[in-house]
């Protein structure tokens, strides 16, 4: 059924861009702990170094995501009549859009989250981070049995949710366009807000050592940021 090819690819991208994530977890981890990071940091900005591990890896990224759905998809089709012209307008257009946001919010949250830590060892960030994302993925079957309810649709609108929610929403039911507008208006300032605040937090924990900062500390650097 065209449904099961639009939840199979709203899946497909989600995990894609969460792997992307924990990839630029663990390279800035690793670069920081080896101080590489000191000798790239004589060269560009500290944000410049975020944004192109960021881009590049969700490049990256993008192109592994393409790779899977294109074989996924010829695998299927030696056993199943599929076809993507099933797939809705709405679709077609909203699907790339969430997954560009969804990426560029977990790899930013996921940077910001090593730049912080002394070693992978050392803390929760990486837990905490991979929870709230992947936390609508374990009502994955009320997500698509029961699509419509009021506390499924008010997660759409949660930008950390937003992704793996309305994608799956709007595989299985008609969703309203102007919700699609708005979760998607909520996740475009969120990634704005988070990359502006994670910026300054990337620019000092990038260059701790010995220990990993607290919630207190991180906040404080985030809102410095917001402030010059």
């Amino acid at each position: 059924p065209p449904f099961l090819i639009a939840v199979f690819l709203a899946l497909l991208l989600f995990i894609g861009a969460f792997i992307s994530g924990v990839i630029v977890f663990y390279g800035v981890l690793k670069e920081k702990g080896s101080r590489v990071v000191e000798l790239m940091l004589s060269s560009v900005s500290a944000k410049d170094l975020m944004a192109g591990k960021i881009i590049g890896l969700g490049l990256a990224g993008l192109i592994q995501v393409t790779v899977w759905a294109v074989i996924a998809y010829f695998a299927a089709r030696r056993f199943l009549p599929i076809t993507l012209s099933g797939l809705s307008p709405m679709q077609l257009i909203s699907y790339p859009l969430y997954f560009v946001f969804g990426y560029l919010l977990i790899a930013t949250l996921y940077a910001t989250a090593a730049s912080t830590m002394k070693d992978v060892h050392s803390g929760g960030a990486q837990g905490m981070v991979g929870l709230i994302v992947y936390l609508p993925m374990v009502f994955l079957k009320v997500l698509i049995e029961h699509p419509d309810l009021p506390w499924v649709r008010a997660a759409g609108f949660f930008p950390p949710f937003a992704p793996s929610v309305m994608m799956i929403r709007i595989a299985v039911t008609k969703v309203p366009w102007w919700e699609v507008v708005l979760s998607l208006g909520l996740l475009a300032a969120a990634v704005c807000l988070l990359a502006r605040f994670a910026g300054k937090v990337f620019e000092v924990g990038i260059l701790m050592y010995g220990k990993s900062a607290n919630l207190r500390e991180i906040w404080k650097w985030g809102i410095r940021s917001s402030r010059t």
